[in-house]
């Protein structure tokens, strides 16, 4: 059986747990003592042969740290409600194509998906939003399937 660098730290972690002995110290220098040996420990632990992985960066900062805004979500909701305006232009003028309507739908479809995943990200928008958000993809679903079904001809 081989002995690897983590179980050794891991091992003489538990060694000095237990040998600790704690007086009447105030919390903030116990805190302190433990802070500094858990650093100490994930330093140990830690391979000194790790390599970078190219654009892990930058892959981090998008996913993690892009929230989006309420003005983000917001834009892209007055956008949705504009597709659904033209959306419902093109299938009551008498030379409306079902094309362009279907396309529009579609576009419809994705961009729906796309605020909910934001809306999913950022929890902080807001209930309201979230219920309207909602009732859109009910009415897109509604639509769509009124489309597969043949109730729309021009």
């Amino acid at each position: 059986m081989k002995i690897t660098p983590e179980q050794l730290s891991a091992v003489q972690l538990q060694k000095k747990n237990t040998a600790r002995t704690f007086s009447d110290e105030g919390f903030a220098q116990t805190l302190a003592q433990e802070l500094k040996s858990g650093i100490h420990a994930q330093q140990e632990a830690v391979p000194k042969t790790a390599v970078p992985v190219a654009g892990l960066d930058q892959t981090l900062h998008t996913a993690i740290l892009h929230k989006p805004s309420e003005q983000t979500v917001m834009n892209k909701m007055d956008m949705l409600l504009t597709q659904w305006e033209k959306y419902s232009q093109s299938l009551g003028r008498s030379q409306g194509s079902l094309r362009e309507g279907f396309g529009l739908l579609t576009a419809i479809r994705q961009n729906i998906q796309a605020v909910k995943e934001d809306l999913d990200s950022n929890p902080n928008v807001g209930e309201k939003l979230q219920t309207m958000v909602a009732e859109l993809d009910i009415l897109t679903t509604t639509e769509e399937f009124k489309f597969n079904r043949g109730d729309y001809f021009i």
